[in-house]
């Protein structure tokens, strides 16, 4: 994570599904945290500043290896209920 002045950015990397969750979450919590500091008025006035306030996300996502291992499930289910037919 980096900051210069008011210019705060953020990277974070995850190797494992619920790394990738948790920094979902954590992305998630700090931008409402963030709108909160902007606008600090009732849950309404911070819903309605959120549709305008200027944020950059940007998400690179690689299931391939999670769905080669669903794939590979399905495989040896069908195989294994052949075999048993």
């Amino acid at each position: 994570m980096t900051s210069q002045g008011a210019d705060m950015k953020a990277q974070w990397n995850a190797e494992t599904a619920q790394a990738a969750l948790n920094l979902l979450a954590a992305a998630q919590e700090r931008i409402e945290s963030a709108l909160k500091v902007a606008s600090p008025g009732d849950a309404m006035e911070r819903h309605r500043a959120a549709a305008t306030a200027p944020v950059r996300l940007s998400i690179s996502l690689d299931v391939s290896d999670l769905d080669q291992i669903g794939n590979d499930l399905h495989a040896f289910n069908v195989q294994v209920s052949k075999e048993n037919t």
